[in-house]
């Protein structure tokens, strides 16, 4: 089972650079509500990419990661693309931007028709948009939970924040069900129920789930060489998923 960090240690130079701004980016996420999906009932159409979007720009909504394999990678589009609008539907300047994101995907019936700027120049990709929801029935799932499980010593726990790009519902599900295919998954080390600490203060990371139909994916976290730590899919077993 492969997971891909978003972020990578021994980068240097410019990608180094890009790397940093991204994953900065990615924690700053979860200071801020997301728009709410539950994945196993949900119904229409996925861009495939997780967008910024926490507050109104009126410079377009933030690409911060592709999931590999999905819509927004089969047609082009790159961490970093500011999105202007999706099948003629204005992002840049959207009050409410995961609305308007939402309701940009579903006015295209299934297609994308993107219209983004990319290092400052005005660019227009098209194709078909993911489906959501567990297309002929393959789903895996996720969790960060392993209690009662035999577990690494150094094994720490996390909390599922995000899945590509939306706050998984409920909030306090012992595991999601996803469709199978490469997910992005961003968790954040985890939160007691009691803290005096901001949640802007825990630490965030990204990876790339490759969701294995009918399998559970638990997720925890390992300290990394050098101090701080890294996600890591540490067990996949096979359950139904329904």
């Amino acid at each position: 089972m492969q997971t891909w960090p978003l972020v990578r240690r021994g980068e240097t130079g410019a990608g180094r650079r890009a790397a940093f701004m991204l994953a900065g980016l990615l924690a700053l996420m979860f200071a801020a509500a997301a728009p709410k999906v539950a994945a196993q009932e949900a119904r229409g159409f996925e861009l495939g990419a997780v967008v910024d979007v926490r507050r109104p720009s009126d410079t377009g909504l933030r690409v911060l990661a592709v999931s590999p394999g999905g819509a927004a990678d089969r047609i082009g589009l790159r961490a970093g693309d500011l999105l202007q609008e999706i099948n003629g539907q204005p992002l840049a300047g959207a009050p409410r931007p995961a609305a308007a994101l939402g309701q940009a995907l579903d006015a295209g019936g299934g297609r994308l028709e993107v219209l983004l700027m990319r290092a400052g120049q005005p660019l227009r990709l098209s194709g078909p948009a993911d489906v959501r929801g567990h297309a002929g029935g393959k789903c895996g799932q996720v969790t960060a939970l392993f209690d009662g499980l035999q577990v690494p010593a150094a094994l720490r726990k996390v909390d599922i924040t995000q899945i590509e790009g939306r706050a998984p519902l409920p909030a306090d599900a012992s595991r999601y069900a996803l469709p199978a295919g490469p997910r992005v998954v961003i968790v954040r080390e985890h939160v007691p129920r009691s803290t005096p600490r901001p949640l802007s203060s825990f630490a965030s990371r990204a990876l790339v789930i490759n969701v294995e139909p009918d399998t559970t994916h638990y997720i925890g976290a390992m300290p990394a060489a050098g101090g701080g730590w890294v996600p890591w899919v540490w067990q996949s077993s096979p359950e139904p998923c329904r």
